[in-house]
């Protein structure tokens, strides 16, 4: 069986101090795809001042290992948002998705699709309950219907992915296993969550765990394994974006800007994204290069995080469990 593709999602608030083509070259897997955030989000939080030029040199010197990037976005400043997109397009010759924040007017989100962005991220959604969320998703789809899809920034709202067709999607989250030893696992449409330190609901989900190449003595000591746990961590992922496809059915991505075109210079390992119907694509964000390589040989929602240890461990498990 053919390893599932990884997708990743990288910082550029951390990924900026990583030597990025030895990184990405070196993970275990075949074929990736790269999604490279400006980390607006994470400068905000960190009290960090972004420049635009800074990021706008960094994209330009790699970006034939990028499938996606962002536009650098100011949060709560639509217009400055515009500007910095148009700054790097026009400047530098990028090709950025742009950004569209809760909290900002929909004719934003109406002025990136007139203008011909058919892949738009939808930024600013933590810390907004679902209620809140759901009217707000409503009118964005509504709106971009035919004509555009989107990303979700940190979006890992179950109810809500069960909702909405997003086109993809990207998880700080999916390492929480490994960092806090409570694994969540996918099981047939639902999540559930086994507390690494508790032997009786090991027990109890035996089956499960092996269908994610865990086996009670992987994790019944007070020092687990780690790469195995990061790695079906990751495999969780990848199954519930395939049980996400069977209820959406593939999402189709229509030619136009928001992405790199695919016929841009890119690194053999690196998967451009082509017009039409996909899955969902959900990015695994990370910061920390050894949880990537851990789980490399394959996932289709985006990892996040921010350090280089865990990634690369990830891949030499993946690849060995079933999808």
């Amino acid at each position: 069986m053919t390893a599932p593709t990884m997708d990743l999602l990288w910082s550029y608030v951390y990924a900026r101090k990583l030597d990025l083509p030895r990184f990405l070259g070196g993970l275990e897997v075949p074929r990736l795809r790269f999604f490279a955030d400006s980390g607006a989000h994470s400068a905000r939080t960190l009290g960090l001042d972004l420049s635009v030029d800074d990021y706008g040199r960094w994209c330009v010197e790699h970006q034939q290992w990028f499938t996606i990037l962002a536009n650098l976005d100011v949060i709560g400043a639509p217009d400055a948002t515009r500007t910095n997109q148009q700054h790097l397009e026009e400047q530098y010759g990028l090709h950025p998705m742009p950004v569209y924040h809760t909290g900002e007017p929909f004719s934003v989100l109406e002025d990136y699709i007139s203008d011909g962005y058919t892949y738009i991220a939808l930024g600013k959604l933590l810390g907004n309950s679902p209620n809140t969320l759901r009217p707000w998703l409503d009118r964005c789809f509504s709106l971009a219907h035919g004509r555009a899809v989107f990303h979700g920034f940190g979006l890992t709202v179950w109810p809500l992915l069960k909702r909405y067709p997003f086109y993809s999607v990207d998880s700080s989250t999916w390492g929480s296993g490994v960092r806090y030893g409570t694994l969540k696992i996918f099981d047939s449409g639902r999540w559930r969550s086994i507390d690494l330190r508790d032997h009786a609901a090991i027990s109890r989900h035996t089956a499960l765990l092996a269908s994610y190449g865990l086996q009670p003595r992987d994790m019944t000591s007070d020092h687990y394994d780690r790469a195995a746990v990061a790695g079906a961590c990751a495999l969780a992922q990848y199954r519930a974006a395939l049980w996400l496809r069977r209820i959406h059915g593939p999402i189709e991505l229509s030619a136009g800007k928001g992405y790199p075109p695919a016929t841009d210079p890119v690194s053999p390992k690196v998967i451009r994204l082509q017009p039409g119907p996909e899955p969902l694509h959900g990015y695994l964000a990370d910061t920390a290069s050894t949880n990537h390589v851990w789980h490399a040989d394959g996932i289709s929602m985006y990892l996040a995080d921010t350090s280089a240890k865990w990634t690369a461990t990830a891949a030499r498990v993946y690849g060995k469990a079933t999808p």
